[in-house]
């Protein structure tokens, strides 16, 4: 009996997101970004952002795709929190960013980092809140489709 006590106190206080393989968001997010010359630090831009995305969070493979993006990135998950940390650079460009998402409503959502354009002696520079709302896999792929054509 008391196997089958702690047994469903597990099972009620399981997130009920890890339970299914994806979960979709459509995201609102502001913040700012401001752009700077890489060689002197000078403000070449600093301007308020809004943005909306739509997400896909595949729990299996442990991956978030946005409709803009070229491919899925690998997160982590933690006290229902995944954590997306991107560090690449390439010829032209070095990415440091973070989002965080909470996967309990209300969904809050944030992000940072920088850009830095080596080409143009550019540094992008972003900051972001927001929170996220559940949605139907149809509304994800309407919006992976518009964001291909």
């Amino acid at each position: 009996m008391k196997s089958l006590l702690v047994l469903g106190a597990l099972l009620v206080s399981a997130s009920p997101v890890i339970a299914d393989d994806y979960l979709y968001f459509r995201c609102n997010q502001s913040g700012d970004l401001v752009i700077t010359n890489s060689t002197t630090s000078k403000i070449i831009e600093d301007r308020y952002l809004e943005d909306i995305a739509y997400v896909k969070v595949d729990f299996k493979k442990k991956t978030v795709f946005d409709t803009r993006s070229a491919e899925p990135l690998s997160f982590t998950i933690q006290n229902n929190v995944i954590t997306v940390l991107t560090k690449a650079e390439y010829n032209e460009v070095k990415i440091n960013d973070v989002v965080k998402m909470n996967l309990l409503p209300p969904y809050p959502i944030s992000s940072n980092g920088t850009i830095v354009f080596k080409n143009n002696n550019r540094t992008n520079t972003h900051r972001t809140i927001g929170t996220c709302e559940e949605i139907d896999a149809s509304v994800f792929e309407k919006a992976l489709k518009e964001a291909k054509s």
